[in-house]
Protein backbone atom coordinates (compact mmCIF):
# COMPACT_ATOMS: atom_id res chain seq x y z
CA UNK A 1 0.00 0.00 0.00
CA UNK A 2 1.40 3.42 -0.99
CA UNK A 3 1.90 6.00 1.78
CA UNK A 4 -1.09 8.31 2.08
CA UNK A 5 -0.54 10.19 5.33
CA UNK A 6 -0.56 13.95 5.66
CA UNK A 7 3.24 14.25 5.78
CA UNK A 8 3.67 12.16 2.63
CA UNK A 9 0.99 14.10 0.76
CA UNK A 10 2.45 17.45 1.88
CA UNK A 11 5.79 16.37 0.44
CA UNK A 12 4.21 15.16 -2.80
CA UNK A 13 2.20 18.37 -3.17
CA UNK A 14 5.32 20.43 -2.46
CA UNK A 15 7.33 18.62 -5.14
CA UNK A 16 4.51 19.03 -7.67
CA UNK A 17 4.00 22.73 -6.92
CA UNK A 18 7.75 23.36 -7.00
CA UNK A 19 8.01 21.79 -10.48
CA UNK A 20 5.12 23.97 -11.68
CA UNK A 21 6.62 27.09 -10.08
CA UNK A 22 10.10 26.36 -11.51
CA UNK A 23 8.53 26.01 -14.97
CA UNK A 24 6.87 29.41 -14.46
CA UNK A 25 10.28 30.94 -13.68
CA UNK A 26 12.39 29.20 -16.33
CA UNK A 27 12.41 32.12 -18.77
CA UNK A 28 13.59 34.42 -15.96
CA UNK A 29 16.66 32.24 -15.33
CA UNK A 30 15.79 31.94 -11.63
CA UNK A 31 15.26 28.93 -9.41
CA UNK A 32 12.37 28.95 -6.95
CA UNK A 33 14.71 29.58 -3.97
CA UNK A 34 16.44 32.42 -5.85
CA UNK A 35 13.07 33.98 -6.66
CA UNK A 36 12.05 33.79 -3.00
CA UNK A 37 15.35 35.32 -1.88
CA UNK A 38 15.08 38.12 -4.44
CA UNK A 39 11.55 38.93 -3.29
CA UNK A 40 12.67 39.00 0.35
CA UNK A 41 15.67 41.23 -0.41
CA UNK A 42 13.50 43.58 -2.46
CA UNK A 43 10.82 43.72 0.23
CA UNK A 44 13.45 44.40 2.92
CA UNK A 45 16.38 46.36 1.47
CA UNK A 46 19.34 46.13 3.84
CA UNK A 47 18.39 42.67 5.07
CA UNK A 48 21.21 40.62 6.60
CA UNK A 49 21.94 36.96 5.95
CA UNK A 50 20.50 35.79 9.27
CA UNK A 51 17.28 37.71 8.64
CA UNK A 52 17.15 36.37 5.08
CA UNK A 53 17.61 32.80 6.30
CA UNK A 54 14.74 33.25 8.78
CA UNK A 55 12.51 34.77 6.09
CA UNK A 56 13.23 31.82 3.77
CA UNK A 57 13.04 29.22 6.57
CA UNK A 58 16.49 27.90 5.70
CA UNK A 59 19.98 27.90 7.17
CA UNK A 60 22.41 30.81 6.89
CA UNK A 61 24.76 28.96 4.52
CA UNK A 62 21.93 28.32 2.06
CA UNK A 63 20.85 31.98 2.28
CA UNK A 64 24.48 32.94 1.61
CA UNK A 65 24.67 30.71 -1.48
CA UNK A 66 21.43 32.24 -2.77
CA UNK A 67 22.68 35.78 -2.17
CA UNK A 68 25.98 35.03 -3.95
CA UNK A 69 24.04 33.69 -6.94
CA UNK A 70 21.85 36.82 -7.04
CA UNK A 71 24.89 39.09 -6.67
CA UNK A 72 26.64 37.30 -9.55
CA UNK A 73 23.50 37.75 -11.67
CA UNK A 74 23.50 41.49 -10.91
CA UNK A 75 20.16 41.31 -9.10
CA UNK A 76 21.36 42.39 -5.67
CA UNK A 77 24.48 43.68 -4.00
CA UNK A 78 25.92 43.76 -0.53
CA UNK A 79 26.99 47.13 0.76
CA UNK A 80 28.98 48.07 3.83
CA UNK A 81 26.86 49.03 6.80
CA UNK A 82 27.96 52.48 8.04
CA UNK A 83 26.92 51.47 11.57
CA UNK A 84 28.85 48.16 11.63
CA UNK A 85 31.80 47.44 9.34
CA UNK A 86 31.35 43.68 9.81
CA UNK A 87 27.84 43.74 8.32
CA UNK A 88 27.26 43.57 4.56
CA UNK A 89 23.47 43.98 4.17
CA UNK A 90 21.82 43.02 0.89
CA UNK A 91 20.13 45.52 -1.38
CA UNK A 92 18.34 44.90 -4.67
CA UNK A 93 19.76 46.46 -7.81
CA UNK A 94 17.39 48.22 -10.21
CA UNK A 95 17.41 45.05 -12.36
CA UNK A 96 16.60 43.00 -9.25
CA UNK A 97 13.72 45.29 -8.32
CA UNK A 98 12.27 44.99 -11.81
CA UNK A 99 12.61 41.21 -11.86
CA UNK A 100 11.12 40.91 -8.37
CA UNK A 101 7.99 42.66 -9.65
CA UNK A 102 7.70 40.12 -12.47
CA UNK A 103 8.15 37.25 -10.00
CA UNK A 104 5.54 38.75 -7.65
CA UNK A 105 3.07 39.07 -10.52
CA UNK A 106 3.62 35.44 -11.46
CA UNK A 107 3.23 34.39 -7.83
CA UNK A 108 -0.17 36.09 -7.75
CA UNK A 109 -1.17 34.15 -10.87
CA UNK A 110 0.06 30.91 -9.31
CA UNK A 111 -1.98 31.53 -6.15
CA UNK A 112 -5.04 32.32 -8.26
CA UNK A 113 -4.62 28.97 -10.05
CA UNK A 114 -4.46 27.17 -6.69
CA UNK A 115 -7.54 29.01 -5.42
CA UNK A 116 -9.41 28.06 -8.58
CA UNK A 117 -8.26 24.44 -8.38
CA UNK A 118 -9.24 24.00 -4.72
CA UNK A 119 -12.16 26.41 -4.47
CA UNK A 120 -12.08 29.50 -2.29
CA UNK A 121 -13.15 27.91 1.01
CA UNK A 122 -10.81 24.92 0.70
CA UNK A 123 -7.96 27.20 -0.37
CA UNK A 124 -8.46 29.35 2.75
CA UNK A 125 -8.67 26.28 5.01
CA UNK A 126 -5.55 24.67 3.56
CA UNK A 127 -3.65 27.97 3.78
CA UNK A 128 -4.65 28.39 7.42
CA UNK A 129 -3.67 24.82 8.25
CA UNK A 130 -0.30 25.13 6.52
CA UNK A 131 0.43 28.35 8.40
CA UNK A 132 -0.28 26.54 11.67
CA UNK A 133 2.03 23.70 10.65
CA UNK A 134 4.77 26.11 9.58
CA UNK A 135 4.51 27.97 12.90
CA UNK A 136 4.74 24.72 14.86
CA UNK A 137 8.45 23.90 14.91
CA UNK A 138 9.08 21.86 18.04
CA UNK A 139 12.72 21.75 19.12
CA UNK A 140 14.47 18.40 19.34
CA UNK A 141 15.75 17.78 22.84
CA UNK A 142 19.13 16.48 21.68
CA UNK A 143 20.63 15.89 18.25
CA UNK A 144 19.87 12.39 17.06
CA UNK A 145 17.21 11.81 19.71
CA UNK A 146 14.65 11.11 17.00
CA UNK A 147 16.59 8.54 15.00
CA UNK A 148 14.89 6.63 12.20
CA UNK A 149 11.88 4.75 13.49
CA UNK A 150 11.81 6.52 16.86
CA UNK A 151 8.74 8.43 17.99
CA UNK A 152 8.63 11.39 20.36
CA UNK A 153 7.03 10.50 23.70
CA UNK A 154 3.92 12.58 22.97
CA UNK A 155 3.46 10.99 19.53
CA UNK A 156 3.61 7.19 19.88
CA UNK A 157 3.14 5.00 16.82
CA UNK A 158 -0.41 3.99 16.00
CA UNK A 159 -1.30 0.49 17.03
CA UNK A 160 -2.37 -1.86 14.31
CA UNK A 161 -5.59 -3.86 14.88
Amino acid sequence: MAPAGLGFLLGAAHRTRRRVWEATLVDLDLTAPEAAALRAITAHPGIGLRQLSRALVTDVMNARRLSVSLIQAGLCENRPDPQDARRRPLHPTPAGQTLALVVADRAVGSEQELRQLLGGDTYATVLSGLRRLADHDPPLTTPGSLRAGAHPPDNPPEEKP
